[in-house]
């Protein structure tokens, strides 16, 4: 049987927490750097907002529970690497970054909803890649 861990609800509401604050502060990279944004990055930015605002959404009513052979080790990264990536967004500058970190942690809002551990873990490397500017890690 595969190793089923669930979050306590106090930590879940962190979580969500933790990403309506990263929805927010790629909300204001959008806004002040919208005269140098293509059509395509604003949309990629705003598809990133919503994705995770539904996420804080579904956290905050239903919890969070990951299943896998590495659910343990998934649950420990998860908060490092949403605060990573909220932090790092408010102080980065290229748009192709932000992009990156920002669909990196809407696939991580995918495989937590799905219990998907492993795809979790991936995710987070996926954010600290986007974090560091490693496009080839993060994509």
């Amino acid at each position: 049987m595969a190793q089923i861990v669930k979050l306590t609800d106090k930590h879940a509401y962190q979580i969500a927490d933790t990403f309506a604050q990263a929805s927010a502060r790629i909300l204001d990279f959008r806004i002040a750097h919208s005269a140098a944004l293509s059509d395509e990055e604003a949309t990629e930015l705003e598809k990133a907002e919503d994705r995770l605002d539904q996420a804080v959404v579904l956290f905050r009513g239903y919890g969070i529970q990951l299943q896998g052979a590495q659910a343990e080790e998934a649950a420990s990264e998860l908060r490092g690497a949403i605060d990573n990536a909220r932090d790092t967004i408010a102080t980065i500058h290229s748009v192709k970054q932000v992009i990156s970190a920002g669909t990196a942690l809407v696939d991580l809002t995918v495989a937590v909803l799905d219990r998907d551990a492993k795809g979790a873990l991936a995710a987070s490397r996926r954010i600290s890649a986007a974090i560091k500017g490693d496009a080839t890690d993060a994509a």
